[in-house]
């Protein structure tokens, strides 16, 4: 239990009486943060979690808030949310969401039950959508070994409530990508079934997006890169060294990337698919670095 926030009964336990606790929280001594849950001091979102789970015994934490606990979010949710038994009363204050089903296997994770790291992520699906959905998958399944036993969980509970969003978010996450603007375009190339390795090496290099195949790296330029006179040049040295080994590198802005997105897209399919094409066709075997 978080320190700072206990029930009204272990208060009592310690000798303090029901009209002292009333006298103390009218002082400000004791907030009352939940019926018959107390802080002695005002509580941080870790310490309402625990709040909820004294309140709710049997409640387990979940959606955004499991995600939060379980690292997978790096901005406090709004509400603490909380899976309770369907014949468990809902009523709850405006920062506690409810929700009512039947109670979905839980970890301990931060001394609080919380549903497992696998089931977060489908009551995460079943919570978010669009832009904001592509994002927390594409940043936190950032393991190979994450993304396989969320893979597996899915093939057990394929009639779940969120379970078809989440296996479609595991065939187009984008991993890897180090900036929104990369995020975006390889999310875009995603959703038309055509890949490129990410942040891929290549010699003693590495491109955002990579054809091997192609021998074609595309390059999202930040602001960052205009910054220095010596990164500019090592950059362009950089590129000279791979033009002269066989490559193409195709370069976009960030500002190019996020506000004509489909265009950048058309363009980088176009000129890989063309490559792939003249390669193939030479019958030539081109070594990968």
């Amino acid at each position: 239990m978080c320190v700072g926030v206990t029930t009204a009964v272990d208060l009592m336990a310690r000798g303090m009486s029901r009209s002292t606790i009333t006298r103390r929280t009218a002082s400000g001594h004791l907030i009352r943060v939940l019926p018959g849950i107390y802080a002695t001091e005002k509580p941080d979102y870790l310490d309402l979690c625990t709040a909820v789970t004294l309140w709710k015994p049997n409640a387990v934490l979940s959606h955004l808030t499991a995600a939060w606990i379980w690292g997978l979010l790096a901005v406090e949710p709004a509400r603490v949310a909380a899976t309770v038994t369907p014949s468990t009363q809902r009523s709850a204050p405006d920062w506690v969401k409810i929700h009512r089903r039947r109670l979905p296997a839980s970890d301990m994770c931060q001394g609080l039950a919380v549903v497992t790291l696998a089931q977060a992520f489908v009551d995460v699906a079943a919570t978010l959508t669009g832009e904001e959905l592509e994002q927390f998958f594409d940043t936190a399944i950032a393991r190979p070994e994450l993304r396989r036993r969320i893979a597996s969980s899915c093939e057990k509970s394929r009639g779940m409530a969120g379970m078809k969003a989440v296996r479609r978010q595991l065939r187009l996450c984008c991993l890897g990508t180090r900036s929104e603007a990369e995020r975006v375009v390889a999310r875009a190339m995603s959703a038309r079934n055509f890949f490129m390795e990410i942040n891929a090496r290549v010699g003693p290099y590495f491109g955002d997006f990579v054809d091997y195949r192609a021998r074609v790296i595309v390059e999202i330029d930040g602001r960052e890169f205009h910054i220095s006179g010596q990164a500019f040049d090592n950059d362009r040295r950089r590129q000279n060294r791979l033009v002269l080994a066989g490559w193409l590198v195709l370069r976009y802005s960030a500002v190019q990337a996020m506000g004509d997105t489909r265009r950048v897209v058309d363009e980088i399919i176009e000129v890989v698919r063309h490559r792939r094409r003249s390669i193939d066709a030479s019958g030539r075997a081109l070594p990968r670095t």
